[in-house]
């Protein structure tokens, strides 16, 4: 294998798998902040948001690392993706300081009024995230109108189109069913009996949303469907997320909470493997001129030295982050207790 190529995609697979982690390990906090209205009364705003405390600004380190290895080894991908995508860039930066100010101010003040706010805040970030994150993939499946000089051709509205919102629409009900199960797991008690029936809802409205999802991408974007065609070894990937929606909803059943989230991951993660598989290799798909104008992870690259530099720095820094999360779940595991030191 040619080492350029090697260099290319090793940094790809990180960029892919930061996004990846970014979306499981964020995706149940955004799901906790958009379930957070349901709840009534102080005592269980408190519950939700103390599940989440201890991990929530951890879990959003992994699309820093998305975004810094897509700015530093596909410098010309991230040059058109930001100028052409800067609305929902900035909606996102947004949603991301309205939720730590959320989370962060919420119990420094004790006037109804001003909890109430905080609340609304952190509601209003986690589903303008969830929202952002949706509709960025579902316009990099269905790609973009960029000329050959990398220019966005029309507006912002061009990206509301209905397969995106579509996409939008099941990423809010992912993050929902999952952070409804995370909530399962950290919760016990008459409002852990009332978070089992937000499962139960929101698992329906993921199945909805994913069954029409799944069938618009069929009919509308036969591009994702090609490399299945092409290369059967893969098929086991929508086999492997079938079954895991499925255990999700066997283990709800059986009320093991843990393993109902454990599958909930690993549906995220399938789901994100069929995105990869199908998009595979382009970092930027053009409607306009495909063979022209869009970029792979191979013609917006930066040089091989670079590359292989980036990887050495990866390869350094990934045991640290394997140690670090795993380490800090099995320290704040167990259920939510609150005392003097909770938000």
């Amino acid at each position: 294998m040619d080492t350029l190529y090697f260099a290319q995609f090793i940094m790809y697979a990180v960029f892919m798998f930061a996004i990846i982690a970014y979306t499981t390990l964020d995706g149940f906090d955004l799901g906790v902040g958009c379930l957070h209205l349901f709840s009534k009364g102080d005592q269980e705003r408190r519950l939700m948001i103390n599940a989440i405390g201890p991990v929530w600004d951890g879990n959003s380190t992994w699309i820093v690392i998305g975004g810094g290895v897509l700015f530093a080894a596909f410098p010309k991908a991230f040059s058109t993706l930001t100028p052409n995508l800067y609305t929902p860039f900035m909606l996102m930066l947004f949603g991301f300081m309205l939720r730590a100010a959320s989370i962060e101010f919420r119990s420094k003040g004790h006037q109804k009024w001003w909890t109430n706010l905080w609340d609304r805040g952190f509601f209003l970030a986690s589903f303008v995230l969830a929202f952002i994150v949706g509709l960025f993939l579902g316009n990099l499946i269905q790609g973009l109108p960029i000329d050959s000089q990398g220019v966005l051709v029309g507006g912002i509205m061009d990206l509301v189109t209905p397969y995106p919102l579509l996409i939008a629409l099941l990423g809010i009900s992912c993050f929902m069913m999952h952070g409804s199960l995370y909530l399962l797991m950290k919760t016990e008690g008459p409002f852990h009996n009332k978070v089992r029936k937000w499962a139960h809802r929101c698992i329906i409205f993921f199945l909805c949303s994913w069954l029409v999802g799944t069938t618009a991408t069929f009919v509308s974007q036969p591009r994702m469907t090609q490399p299945f065609l092409h290369h059967p070894l893969v098929g086991i990937f929508p086999l492997l997320s079938l079954a895991s929606i499925f255990m999700i909803l066997w283990m709800v059943r059986r009320k093991n909470d843990g393993y109902a989230f454990l599958f909930s991951c690993l549906s995220i993660f399938f789901l994100l493997a069929l995105f990869v598989i199908g998009t595979f290799p382009y970092l930027t798909y053009s409607t306009l001129n495909p063979d022209q104008n869009s970029l792979t992870f191979m013609n917006s690259s930066v040089s091989e030295l670079s590359l292989w530099i980036m990887v050495g720095v990866t390869l350094t820094g990934a045991p640290l982050s394997f140690f670090y999360f795993p380490y800090v779940y099995r320290v704040f595991k167990g259920k939510v207790q609150l005392d003097s030191h909770s938000y």
